[in-house]
């Protein structure tokens, strides 16, 4: 159901993309693709069961985690700034985004994936991979990801009044840091990328696509 979800903010991006050719849609479609296999693979994995077959699907939920994630925070600071946040135009808080963000995914796949180590783990029926061992290089690019999209989120719901990006990314940083169960986190994460597209949305209606070549032309 999750998976069935997160698909139609995908067709729901895709349609909106086919009308306006904005490509701010894009990076909600990617990360929400991301989240269809992550499900998908969580699904059937029983039927799946443990093995080589398994292990190698869910690795690359992994992957998809540390690598695709972080791209959430120059889209939001892209966002921001198209909604008329002034301050996260400058060259400064700009580039701390971009810099943060290789950092995180360097981090992430020097520190956790190139000595990823999976395990067959069971929850409520489902069977699944998980790491074998905990650390920061794994668990710290979700938890900043969200941190500079809630500092963006903010910001567009003070300069216009916007709360929903707000609001779903409140309750996926309450959800991760009272660490429910798999089934309660995942959840928190299709209110999190749903509360994504629905912005992405909004502003592509906000922002006419004659504006918009005004606007790069601008400040180019």
């Amino acid at each position: 159901m999750l998976a069935a979800a997160e698909l139609a903010l995908v067709v729901w991006c895709a349609l909106r993309y086919r009308r306006t050719g904005d490509r701010i849609l894009v990076v909600p479609a990617v990360v929400c693709v991301a989240l269809v296999y992550d499900n998908a693979v969580l699904a059937a994995g029983r039927w799946i069961g443990v093995g080589a077959t398994l292990e190698t699907l869910s690795a690359f939920r992994f992957w998809a985690h540390i690598v695709l994630t972080p791209l959430l925070m120059p889209w939001a600071w892209a966002v921001a700034g198209r909604a008329g946040v002034v301050w996260v135009r400058r060259p400064g808080p700009r580039a701390v985004v971009y810099g943060v963000t290789l950092g995180v995914i360097a981090l992430g796949v020097f520190g956790e994936l190139v000595r990823l180590t999976l395990r067959p783990a069971e929850w409520s029926g489902t069977l699944r991979y998980t790491t074998a061992h905990s650390s920061l290089a794994g668990l710290l690019p979700p938890v900043v990801t969200v941190v500079v999209v809630l500092v963006a989120a903010v910001a567009v719901w003070r300069v216009c009044g916007y709360r929903l990006w707000t609001v779903t990314t409140v309750t996926m940083t309450v959800v991760s840091a009272a660490m429910p169960p798999m089934l309660l986190t995942n959840t928190a994460e299709l209110v999190f990328v749903a509360g994504i597209v629905a912005t992405a949305i909004w502003l592509t209606g906000r922002v006419p696509a004659t504006s918009r070549s005004d606007e790069v032309a601008g400040e180019r």
